[in-house]
């Protein structure tokens, strides 16, 4: 994957992903070591686990992929990555950080898109959290799932000792989130 210079032209939603760019990919401790290292450990866990349920050329869709740091690994393994998320402008910029491998994009709303075919492999990492209706959500992920392949997620919420979040089970109606889902970064956690 190669390591991109910021540019004052940038899309604003560059801008705000390079950041984190520096902090997960390119390994930059001088701020914010404990999300490097949290984050680290959770990517080092996924590439380790898709590579034990799936073979290189294996079908991967990627949701929610922002910057696409799990797709470009993943195509660069081998396998044939799909790429999506809401934010169609994050294309070019995951382009720029490209060296090989095959990756499709295709930008949208994952509830209404419609792909041809099923996928081996299916990475919601650090999505649920951001999703008003998680349940609906993970039944339209299992639609898109081959028989026999893998859902892998993670969320940093967990048991995580500062989080306040109330639990899913608490709400009876979660239509109340919905203005809100779908928000990058922490603000968006619902």
């Amino acid at each position: 994957m190669k390591k991109v210079t910021p540019q004052p032209n940038w899309h604003k939603s560059w801008k705000y992903s390079y950041p984190y760019d520096l902090w997960e990919i390119y390994g930059d401790t001088s701020s914010n070591l404990g999300y490097v290292y949290a984050y680290a450990n959770r990517f080092k866990q996924t590439l380790d686990l898709v590579q034990k349920i799936a073979k290189p050329g294996a079908k991967v869709l990627d949701v929610a992929a922002a910057q696409g740091n799990f797709s470009l690994s993943l195509a660069e393994l081998g396998y044939e990555v799909t790429w999506n998320d809401l934010r169609e402008e994050l294309i070019d910029y995951v382009k720029l950080k490209w060296e090989h491998g095959q990756i499709h994009y295709v930008a949208g709303d994952i509830f209404t898109i419609n792909f041809e075919s099923l996928f081996d492999v299916i990475l919601i990492n650090e999505v649920i959290e951001h999703v008003a209706h998680p349940d609906q959500f993970l039944i339209k992920i299992a639609q898109m799932l081959k028989p026999g392949g893998y859902i892998i997620m993670s969320t940093p919420n967990g048991e995580y000792f500062r989080n306040r979040l109330p639990k899913f089970s608490n709400f009876t109606d979660t239509s109340q989130f919905e203005t809100v889902q779908f928000q990058p970064d922490a603000e968006g956690h619902i």
